[in-house]
């Protein structure tokens, strides 16, 4: 490249084919790579599939990246504060593309339409995929894949988060979100709580503020988070997999997968024993082997 070229290129962030140095590859994110249409393109079914459950990794990993960090330094200068609403959305964001991935797939093994509405209601999602695995006889694979998604799924429930509370802090006609609505508000999930005489419990509201405190226990989401990659991941991956190479839809059928897959798991159950001992490099070899 010479200095015209370099002039020409120097505040670019997007590079065409003819511009890239290939001697520099890491230096670049290569977009296309990972969605090189390879199943058909936008006219194919299992081409949604495959790259939802793609991006779904995608954002699950950088939630787990960007979470270890935080707790790597201890939460250094309160920094989880803020950069808790990214890691949020990056969640709540995997998991939707890890639920359409997977109802998407099963809609198309069993060659049935997806009638379900496209939006970004994770709860509608998850009962859709629990409805059709219980018609298919796969109770037993319920319990070894969604049990941290169904925890997951219902403390976003119990605080009422709206899919848009870790990008914006009102939603649509300056409606609050769930944590910073003041006391009594429809949207505060945090409810006056009353005494056994159905009297109002005054002590604990005089000592609130008008918008009461809500947190996220850090260490409890990184577990949660870890259960998700573990196991829906797992779960979502195996129906890719059904997709292209053929497979069945049954208990059994999966749980022979898990023992193919016994390896890594054990991977994944030694880095859980040694957490503490993993600088950023290793966590991002972890994150490139377990979840992209």
């Amino acid at each position: 490249m010479n200095n015209a070229e370099e002039k020409n290129t120097s505040h670019m962030i997007f590079y065409g084919e003819k511009d890239i140095d290939y001697t520099k590859s890491s230096n670049y994110a290569f977009l296309n790579w990972n969605f090189d249409n390879s199943l058909g393109g936008k006219n194919n079914v299992s081409q949604l599939i495959q790259d939802n459950f793609v991006m779904g990794n995608a954002y699950m990993g950088n939630a787990v990246l960007s979470l270890y960090s935080i707790l790597c330094s201890g939460n250094y200068c309160s920094t989880a504060d803020i950069l808790i609403f990214p890691i949020m959305f990056d969640l709540w964001h995997g998991v939707e593309l890890w639920l359409k991935s997977s109802v998407d797939a099963i809609y198309y093994i069993l060659g049935m339409d997806n009638e379900v509405k496209k939006n970004h209601k994770i709860y509608e999602y998850l009962e859709v995929l629990e409805k059709e695995m219980k018609k298919l006889g796969m109770e037993q694979t319920i319990d070894i894949a969604l049990p941290e998604l169904i925890k997951l799924i219902k403390e976003l429930q119990r605080v009422n988060a709206n899919f848009d509370f870790a990008r914006y802090s009102f939603r649509g006609k300056r409606k609050y979100q769930f944590y910073n609505a003041p006391l009594g508000e429809d949207e505060q999930w945090q409810k006056k709580e009353k005494s056994e005489d159905e009297r109002m419990h005054v002590d604990w509201i005089s000592e609130m503020p008008i918008v009461p405190n809500t947190c996220v226990d850090l260490q409890e989401l990184f577990v949660i988070i870890l259960g998700l990659v573990d196991n829906f991941r797992t779960f979502v991956e195996y129906l890719t997999l059904v997709i292209v190479e053929g497979g069945q839809l049954t208990d059994d059928a999966y749980k022979k997968y898990l023992k193919e897959c016994e390896k890594v798991q054990k991977n994944m159950e030694e880095w859980d024993n040694n957490e503490g001992d993993m600088d950023m490099k290793a966590m991002m070899k972890f994150v490139y082997s377990h979840i992209l």
